[in-house]
């Protein structure tokens, strides 16, 4: 199926949201444990940062998944197991992709000490499955022919 150039427009603006964002959490992955869960500052940035990554991952599995079966996938989570489907993720990526998806959800539907920053700490730390999935969703474009 051939991707349409606002399709592949849009998948492009939501790579460069994705870099952007690792590119900031690289930069906090240096903090201790003890700075960053003593720092409010940072603590919010990451995980505004976690939120916007994963919302455009998912904005890009939606789209994929919408140009290969007509529809949209029933929930975030859905999106990441339908792209294992079509072959465009691997089953592991997907996995972690949807846990993902999950993570995002409790990060922007909760707040203050009710989130779990050692959780979030955690996670910063392994960054693997949001490279992982920029690498699938390339391999995809490229398979497409919309690459340079």
């Amino acid at each position: 199926m051939t991707l349409s150039e606002d399709t592949v427009e849009r998948i492009v603006r939501a790579v460069e949201t994705i870099e952007a964002s690792l590119a900031v959490l690289v930069e906090k992955q240096s903090l201790s444990r003890e700075v960053y869960l003593a720092d409010r500052e940072s603590r919010d940035v990451v995980e505004r940062r976690f939120v916007k990554l994963t919302e455009a991952t998912l904005d890009i599995a939606k789209t994929i998944i919408t140009q290969e079966q007509g529809t949209p996938p029933k929930s975030n989570p859905a999106s990441m197991v339908e792209l294992d489907a079509e072959g465009i993720l691997d089953q592991t990526t997907s996995e972690e992709m949807v846990q993902a998806a999950r993570f995002r959800n409790i990060l922007a539907h909760t707040y203050g000490d009710a989130i779990d920053h050692d959780d979030v700490y955690d996670a910063l730390q392994d960054l693997n499955r949001y490279r992982d999935f920029l690498m699938d969703v390339r391999t995809y474009l490229d398979e497409q022919g919309v690459l340079d």
